[in-house]
């Protein structure tokens, strides 16, 4: 029979096989390897977040990058129920979660839904969640005033924390809407997949819109426009070292060129941008590290065939200068992005330390994500990041939360800003 400190927990025992097989690869090299049915599972013992929808919902995928690759459906009253109660009752739902968000909103309502018709109409509906981040969900509205509206809602509480009131020239169409890490402000642009399919080019505002979610002042919760004339094909990212400031771009033309960039939303300038001689950089997603440290692109191929986009790799960026440090390729993966979970990727884990990438099925002329690569990331460690990294390994994000700690070391230790 064993001593006490011979015994160790099953988690240990495959943090401690993780550990030792992570020092026999290389940095950027792979790790791990697993089939896409079983990685939703196998996911969370590499860290990254569980609530990702991994499934082929075509529903979901015009804009997984905006609701942290969550997918919520969205019910409401009928028209002989709406009538019996004081209020119209809209209610979200996440996934295959029995959460339910209750949101009580004006009896108008149902009578100022707008419907579209088919095909658009699969992609957009009368009402959806087009953002989500840490509790916070932006549902947006269709109404046949004409106009679409912007509502801020606190999940657990079903609050309307504020609404965005935006007419509407032309037809309705989908909008990205991506929250701040200090859940203060939002960025409210046109789904490029939606408005290049069904759109014409007067049909929608081409700029984005910085967004309060803490209500407006004497001029609404507009603070600012961005990028107007050129909202369209840009992804943008909030930098999670800032609590809103700076966000990267993706697709950000300069001479003519797709780049990366940094972009001070207050301040209205470049901070930095990529280098448009080293590669081609035409991207459809792009994801931060927990630190701040990279950030990746999946970059799409310089071809399209059949409707078809190529991924042919991601590309991987230090964040203070923007230069690519490296490119992982994408195996056997050529997929419309809005049709598979390849919109999701690339991921990385919760702490930084794992960089997921998708590979594509051979038989199904790889237009079906047959499973995910984890790769080894490099850390830049100092004795304080290499003691969060050691406690996260043993407490997620909500165990942190309930440490007896002070307020500021569990911000640190959760990866929230540390600048404004």
């Amino acid at each position: 029979m064993g001593t006490t400190s011979s015994r160790r927990a099953p988690c240990e025992i495959t943090h401690a096989c993780r550990l030792r097989k992570s020092e026999d690869v290389q940095a950027w090299g792979i790790e791990y390897s697993e089939v896409l049915v079983r990685w939703k599972y196998t996911s969370v013992l590499w860290g990254f977040e569980p609530r990702i929808d991994y499934t082929s919902n075509v529903k979901a995928r015009l804009q997984p990058w905006c609701t942290s690759g969550r997918y919520f459906s969205v019910r409401y009253d009928p028209p002989g129920k709406a009538l019996q109660r004081p209020y119209f009752l809209v209610t979200l739902a996440e996934g295959c979660f029995r959460q339910e968000t209750h949101i009580r909103l004006p009896c108008s309502y149902h009578t100022r839904l707008h419907v579209e018709s088919e095909p658009a109409g699969h992609y957009l509906k009368a009402l959806q969640v087009v953002g989500y981040r840490d509790g916070i969900a932006i549902l947006q509205v269709n109404c046949t005033d004409p106009c679409m509206e912007f509502l801020v809602v606190h999940m657990k509480t079903g609050t309307v924390l504020t609404k965005l009131r935006e007419p509407v020239s032309g037809r309705h169409y989908l909008c990205d809407c991506i929250i701040s890490p200090d859940l203060s402000y939002f960025i409210v642009k046109p789904n490029a997949m939606y408005v290049l399919n069904f759109c014409r080019r007067g049909d929608y505002r081409d700029a984005m819109l910085l967004v309060s979610c803490r209500g407006g002042g004497e001029g609404g919760p507009v603070v600012k426009t961005l990028f107007d004339g050129a909202a369209v094909r840009p992804f943008v990212l909030f930098d999670p070292r800032y609590t809103h400031r700076r966000v990267a771009v993706g697709n950000y033309v300069r001479d003519g060129r797709d780049v990366l960039a940094v972009y001070d939303v207050v301040a209205g300038a470049v901070v930095v941008a990529s280098d448009v001689s080293s590669l081609y950089q035409t991207t459809h997603n792009i994801a931060w590290s927990a630190d701040g440290s990279y950030v990746a692109s999946l970059v799409l191929g310089r071809s399209v065939k059949d409707g078809l986009f190529n991924f042919p790799r991601v590309l991987i960026y230090a964040s203070d200068d923007l230069r690519v440090l490296h490119a992982v390729r994408t195996s056997l993966l050529a997929e419309v992005p809005t049709l598979s979970p390849a919109a999701l990727f690339p991921l990385f884990s919760e702490t930084g330390m794992h960089l997921a990438v998708a590979y594509g099925e051979q038989d199904t002329f790889y237009q079906q994500v047959a499973g995910v690569n984890v790769h080894k990331v490099p850390l830049h460690v100092n004795l304080q990041s290499l003691c969060r990294l050691t406690i996260r390994d043993y407490f997620d994000g909500q165990d942190v939360e309930r440490l007896p700690l002070p307020s500021k070391l569990k911000a640190f230790l959760r990866f929230q800003p540390c600048y404004e």
